[in-house]
């Protein structure tokens, strides 16, 4: 028994809490139910799974994009143009420039009608059976590497493919990289800038599973891109913010712009000059970076 406001006595039922207990015990349920909600539960199988990437579902998952109409969705085939005419500056027209990850070839095709001499290297067989058709009779296309070519380029170009680098594939594939990379010479790295990997999660019915429509499983920012870039003999020259967009780029370019063009943009000359640009939404980094003498 206890008293409440008055002195008069309250009686309690038999295995009772007081008030405060069972506020709290409330609260804990709603907590405990809200945080269930929030997180998927493991051991609840109605829930969605996300689905776990192989090197086999990978190349399952392209070789299928190749026979779709999807691949008008390619990166290359919507801002190629604009990320080319941005780093126009360090394409060398004597050079040897290698597309590593090159997917259907449409930025080889771009970069081979600029008089620019550009290699593939692309692992999905289906994809490169698209590049092939595409490029094999350009004579400014160098032919396709593989994993044992010991060629080496003076720029080697990594556009929009490391979001999509499994981690047990990751070391050996930079190590290629930096392989394929003249000691001196130059890499590019594109990717998309500090993604958020959930909101562009596509749902199967099906399968009752969560995936990325483009199949990401990393994301960068300026700073993280750079940093692992470093780890495989890479000094980093500039990296951009940049958002792919036509008007930005290809009326200051010296062969898609016009000989009139004015007086250069701030965000123009700021490329050109090798500092850190910012332009339109900035969803993109764009690393250049040189691969260092010492390795």
């Amino acid at each position: 028994m206890i008293s409440r406001a008055g002195g008069k006595p309250l009686q309690i039922a038999k295995g009772a809490m007081p008030r405060q207990a069972a506020a709290r015990a409330r609260i804990i349920t709603w907590f405990t139910r809200f945080l269930d909600r929030l997180w998927f539960s493991p051991h609840d199988p109605t829930r969605p799974a996300r689905l776990q990437w192989t090197p086999e579902l990978m190349e399952q998952f392209w070789n299928g994009i190749a026979r779709t109409r999807l691949v008008e969705l390619n990166f290359s085939r919507l801002g190629g143009k604009a990320l080319i005419a941005a780093i126009a500056h360090v394409l060398p027209k004597d050079g040897r420039i290698l597309d590593f990850g090159a997917g259907d070839g449409d930025l080889i095709e771009l970069m081979c009608a600029r008089g620019l001499h550009v290699a593939a290297y692309e692992p999905s067989e289906g994809r490169n059976q698209n590049l092939q058709k595409r490029v094999a009779g350009h004579p400014n296309f160098l032919g396709t590497v593989n994993t044992e070519s010991s060629e080496s380029f003076d720029v080697v170009m990594l556009v929009e493919v490391i979001e999509h680098i499994l981690e047990e594939q990751l070391d050996n594939t930079l190590q290629l990289l930096a392989r394929f990379t003249r000691l001196g010479g130059t890499l590019i790295v594109s990717t998309p800038n500090n993604e958020d990997l959930d909101l562009s999660m596509a749902y199967c019915p099906v399968s009752n599973t969560l995936f990325h429509r483009w199949q990401h499983v990393r994301s960068f920012t300026a700073e993280s891109l750079a940093s692992l870039l470093t780890r495989y003999g890479f000094e980093e020259i500039a990296t951009h913010q940049l958002e792919y967009r036509d008007d930005l780029f290809l009326p200051y370019d010296d062969i898609w712009g016009s000989p009139e063009t004015a007086a250069l943009p701030p965000h123009i000359a700021e490329l050109r000059a090798n500092r850190p640009t910012y332009a339109g939404s900035g969803m993109g980094l764009v690393y250049v970076g040189r691969r260092s003498n010492s390795r």
